[in-house]
């Protein structure tokens, strides 16, 4: 039996759920975003199409920057899409600081894994042992909801296009990541509140940005962790994954 297209209700309701609890204005993108437009048929599909790829590609690499408490950590690593995984190495870059860390982390929807005080280069598979385990505390740890919400850019289905261009998401711009055009949105509201059907009703961004390439791509993601006006944002590369073994 074939399955509906995914609403953007249960997505939104998740991201809302780890974003508001993680920690209106947003990165530059936002100037003038009163004046936003509901998406057009045309732009609503091609941010429908952006889990959805994530997915069929399986693998990707990311650059994350999260601000934990006046701190600014950078997590690089590997997001397995299809398997709900991840792997990376998490640092801390605060300008200043006078101490710094690296830890390596590996990850599921459910628990996190830690390597703690790493001092080589990451390998290129995790070590197989050493590691300290504990359950993902998306609701109350930034860190965490930052990993959950990287794992929940992938879908094995695209959002439903008819409901975006219901939702509250918005265009907000073009520009180039490493010379390549992507179209910049924001991501439905909390509760994916219909668009406002007066001239007058104000529209009230979402959490979540996304820049996506004209083959539907997310080339970067951005979410605002809680309620403050605090940003993490994600520089993410597909990669083709290796034939299966035979």
């Amino acid at each position: 039996m074939t399955r509906a297209p995914r609403t953007p209700v249960r997505a939104a309701l998740l991201l809302a759920a780890l974003l508001a609890s993680a920690a209106c204005t947003g990165p530059a993108t936002d100037r003038n975003a009163d004046d936003k437009a509901p998406l057009t048929v045309q732009q609503a599909e091609l941010l429908a199409l952006a889990r959805f790829t994530n997915y069929r590609s399986a693998v990707g690499t990311v650059t994350a920057t999260i601000p934990v408490k006046g701190r600014t950590l950078r997590l690089d690593g590997q997001l397995d899409w299809r398997a709900h995984t991840g792997y990376a190495e998490l640092r801390d870059e605060t300008p200043g600081a006078a101490t710094r860390w690296r830890h390596l982390l590996r990850w599921n929807r459910s628990t996190v894994s830690a390597r703690f005080n790493w001092t080589g280069p990451r390998p290129d598979k995790p070590p197989a042992d050493g590691w300290s385990k504990r359950r993902l505390e998306p609701h109350s740890a930034t860190v965490d909801s930052t990993l959950l919400l990287l794992l929940s850019l992938g879908s094995d289905r695209p959002e439903n296009a008819q409901l975006l261009v219901r939702s509250s998401a918005r265009l907000l711009g073009h520009e180039k990541i490493s010379g390549v055009p992507v179209t910049i949105f924001s991501g439905p509201g909390t509760a994916d509140a219909p668009a406002p059907t007066e001239p007058s009703a104000p529209w009230t961004p979402g959490r979540t940005r996304y820049w996506i390439d004209a083959d539907g791509g997310l080339r970067r993601f951005a979410a605002r962790l809680g309620s403050a006006d605090t940003w993490m944002t994600a520089d993410i590369s597909r990669q083709t994954p290796p034939p299966a073994t035979p």
